[in-house]
């Protein structure tokens, strides 16, 4: 019995090359096309997570602001104070008026408020921790010696408050007494009440004192009731402090942030972004981009007495829509 020996002819040979090549093309094309998909549904879904993850964080920022108002001294588009707020029934001049703040690259590029520190919170304050009180004099109508040596007096802060006395810090003196400007004929009801206050960053653990915050214009730093005096130092504020309904006064040690958001320009795209930076041992971080592509942002209150703030992020295009 003879075995065939012949195998494939060079035209069968050809064809199955041609074939297996087909073939091959076919497979490297859906491979292609399915890692590409596959990257582009990928970025996409990242995209729209980023995109959620900064919006919370922009609602999270803007929700508490409220260290912000009637304290920071930033100006509208139309020239009145974003951040004053009515918080009773004085007929204030513009209070009705709308307030809005516009980012455009250019024109104006940041905007810097104060927000609560959630994590760490407040501490209600007994001003006499701070000072060194000597011993009576003997005479009844003089004075005593009172010397200011720390907030962090024998430590009592960082005891009470866990995290709240920690170097780079922030803190925020207030008071829940809002007052006004005492006039020739009584109170300027022409003004928001509102507390005194003092911003400093803490330098160091132990009985340090506060370094004053040095980012010029953005908090009133003027006493309320005395606007022609400045507190300059937390020994200034605690003097100061007014009573409330004649009793002690009540002062609250706040830890807050100082966040900013701001337009600059990618330096690969050329696309102006909007970044967000936070406050930290004495600078601005680098910032974290929120949106890209953007033309505006716009940020509103209905008026003086609203204590919500909306904001409109505008991109290329969207006038037409």
């Amino acid at each position: 019995m003879r075995k065939n020996q012949q195998g494939f002819t060079l035209a069968e040979m050809i064809v199955g090359v041609a074939l297996m090549g087909i073939m091959g093309m076919v497979a490297a094309s859906f491979f292609y096309f399915t890692t590409k998909t596959k990257i582009e549904i990928t970025n996409e879904i990242e995209d729209k997570v980023d995109n959620i993850i900064a919006e919370r964080m922009f609602l999270k920022d803007l929700r508490s602001s409220e260290p912000s108002f009637n304290n920071v001294i930033t100006p509208g588009d139309n020239g009145l104070p974003f951040f004053d707020f009515v918080m009773d029934a004085a007929e204030i001049p513009n209070s009705k008026t709308e307030r809005v703040l516009t980012l455009e690259y250019g024109r104006r590029n940041e905007f810097i408020f104060l927000i609560s520190n959630d994590k760490i919170g407040t501490m209600m304050y007994t001003p006499t921790i701070a000072y060194k009180i000597g011993p009576p004099p003997p005479n009844p109508n003089q004075e005593g010696s009172l010397q200011f040596v720390s907030l962090n007096r024998n430590r009592e802060v960082e005891r009470s408050r866990q995290g709240l006395w920690n170097p780079g810090a922030v803190l925020m003196l207030d008071s829940p007494a809002a007052i006004r400007q005492m006039t020739t004929s009584g109170p300027n009801y022409s003004v928001p009440a509102r507390s005194p206050i003092f911003v400093g960053v803490v330098p160091a653990l132990g009985e340090t004192r506060l370094t004053p915050l040095n980012i010029p214009n953005l908090i009133n730093r003027t006493n309320p009731m005395y606007p022609n005096e400045t507190i300059t130092d937390e020994d200034k504020f605690l003097r100061d402090i007014p009573p409330m309904g004649g009793a002690a006064p009540l002062v609250r040690l706040k830890a807050i942030h100082i966040i900013k958001y701001y337009l600059d320009k990618d330096k690969g795209t050329g696309k102006v972004n909007l970044y967000r930076s936070m406050f930290t041992a004495g600078a601005f971080t680098p910032g974290q981009v929120f949106a890209a592509n953007v033309t505006r942002v716009v940020f509103s209150r209905n008026d003086a007495t609203d204590s919500l703030i909306y904001y409109k992020i505008e991109r290329p295009g969207d006038q037409n829509k």
